[in-house]
């Protein structure tokens, strides 16, 4: 046999192993049922690997956590939504998202906000909670709210964009009041600062409706306040009515054992 077949043969055969009984040993679990066509799968050992999310109805599969490798976050989960949906995980820095029932998937992350509003475990403040501490995530009407062990409460902002920041529109004016000039200009410490004119353009128009989450107390310091679809925001998370899908994941830890 030339020595070309034999390497032929021997990658294929690892292939194959690949392909059929490697992979047949791994362990394959739903972890989360939004509803009765749409699951998160988790295929992997301890409660860690990969997601795929799954809607039988729009026969949709698309795998969305794998590198990282994912792990299943532990608090509670509320999920009706179905255009808008927000997958959390054990230490959540950021969400895994998606703004069209699941075809696309993204990341949000939370923004930061100025002065930090959260104190870590180590008495440091930061700009967004340790993963640890968040203990419910509710996603409804296309929102995510997000709460954590000390009763804060961020969110995604309304799920639509201001028509001011579409293509050819206006944009948005504001003002917002500088003091950096004044701190660190001699002679003119005894003044606070000076409102100054700022404009939201069309071409830059910030992150998209969904992509991120906040506190709402930090926008009084972001230009993101000044949106349509970041005003008249709850102070609370809307109640749901009538869910019937999980309200945490479950994972088994001895699967494939």
């Amino acid at each position: 046999m030339k020595l070309g077949n034999t390497v032929g043969i021997i990658i294929g055969a690892v292939l194959l192993c690949a392909i059929t009984a490697c992979t047949k040993k791994i362990p394959s679990q739903v972890i989360y049922r939004f509803d009765d066509n749409r699951y998160l799968e988790l295929i992997g050992y301890d409660c860690e690997g990969y997601v795929v999310y799954h809607d039988i109805k729009r026969k949709i599969h698309k795998s969305i956590y794998g590198n990282p490798i994912y792990r299943v976050f532990s608090g509670e989960f509320i999920h009706p939504s179905e255009q808008y949906i927000l997958v959390p995980e054990w230490e959540p820095g950021a969400y895994k998202i998606s703004k069209d029932y699941g075809q696309t998937w993204q990341v949000a992350k939370y923004m930061a906000s100025f002065p930090a509003l959260e104190r870590n475990s180590d008495g440091i403040m930061r700009d967004y909670p340790e993963g640890k501490e968040i203990k419910r995530v509710v996603v409804v009407n296309n929102q995510a709210f997000i709460s954590t062990a000390q009763d804060h409460l961020y969110m995604s902002s309304y799920p639509f964009e201001d028509p001011r920041l579409a293509p050819g529109g206006p944009g948005i004016d504001y003002q917002y009041f500088d003091d950096t000039y004044y701190l660190y200009r001699p002679g003119k410490h005894k003044s606070g600062g000076e409102y100054v004119n700022g404009h939201i353009r069309p071409e830059s128009p910030g992150d998209a409706w969904g992509t991120v989450v906040f506190m709402k107390a930090s926008l009084a310091n972001l230009t993101e306040g000044y949106k349509a679809n970041y005003q008249n925001l709850p102070d609370k998370e809307p109640e749901v009515v009538g869910y019937k899908g999980w309200t945490r994941m479950y994972c088994d830890m001895d699967a494939g054992r």
